[in-house]
């Protein structure tokens, strides 16, 4: 029987300290916490809290919505900086339902490894998520698969980048209100915004939008596939350490 495997999340605002009230930062990081475990239930396996003034934390039992909810915090947060690191593995204490504070295991070591791998190797600013599941050299096809994972994902990342205000705030809404919801049309778009449809047009435009949202679902999709707990194709799940 193989080991259950979770998907840790830990957040770290970037310069928190260079905040004018910390106090109201913190509440305001405890107000969007509250909102995801309270949407993402199903998915969580131990709650998001902050476990630090500048940290926070959670666990997932699966990863079919795990980037939808960190974009969700992402945005929730703005204009306030977040990275995080993901980790991949199985958890060694108790899990508490209630809270994530205490749990321990290669899942939260790993997204600890993931978090510090972005801080000490940034790419220009703009890398701001990684994931990483302890895998060993002889892991090659694993190693190869979380490479081109990360990379895409720091390719999201860099195309966010070059959105424009007017640009993010229409993927904003549309992520907030939708998720990764690639269905969603432009009209509906344009009735949320209260915009014309050929003023959505224009302002997505060039943002390579659906290419984001699928790329970022289909690597959720992936990581269930590759990690997630239920059965594939009558096959075990990757074990990880």
């Amino acid at each position: 029987m193989t080991e259950k495997t979770y998907f840790a999340v830990i957040g770290d605002i970037i310069s928190s300290k260079k905040a004018t009230d910390r106090n109201q930062l913190q509440e305001r990081l405890n107000d969007v916490l509250n909102d995801i475990n309270k949407t993402y239930a199903k998915d969580i396996a131990s709650k998001f809290v902050i476990t630090l003034g500048d940290e926070f934390q959670g666990l997932l039992i699966k990863a079919e919505r795990l980037l939808e909810i960190t974009d969700r915090i992402k945005f929730l947060m703005e204009p306030v900086e977040i990275r995080f690191g993901i980790g991949i593995g199985n958890i060694e204490t108790k899990i508490n339902k209630e809270s994530s504070v205490g749990a321990d295991g290669p899942a939260f070591w790993n997204a600890r490894k993931a978090i510090n791998i972005i801080h000490d190797h940034n790419d220009y600013k703009r890398s701001k998520i990684m994931i990483q599941a302890g895998l060993n050299e002889e892991d090659e096809n694993e190693n190869e698969f979380l490479n081109v994972v990360n990379e895409s994902l720091h390719l999201c990342d860099y195309m966010e980048s070059k959105w424009r205000k007017t640009q993010k705030n229409v993927i904003k809404e549309s992520i907030l209100h939708f998720g990764y919801d690639t269905k969603i049309t432009q009209k509906e778009l344009s009735v949320l915004l209260n915009l014309s449809v050929q003023s959505v047009n224009f302002k997505i435009k060039n943002t390579g939008y659906y290419n984001y949202l699928r790329t970022k679902k289909s690597i959720c999709e992936a990581l269930q596939e590759m990690w997630g707990n239920d059965k594939r194709n009558g096959k075990e799940n990757k074990k990880i350490k």
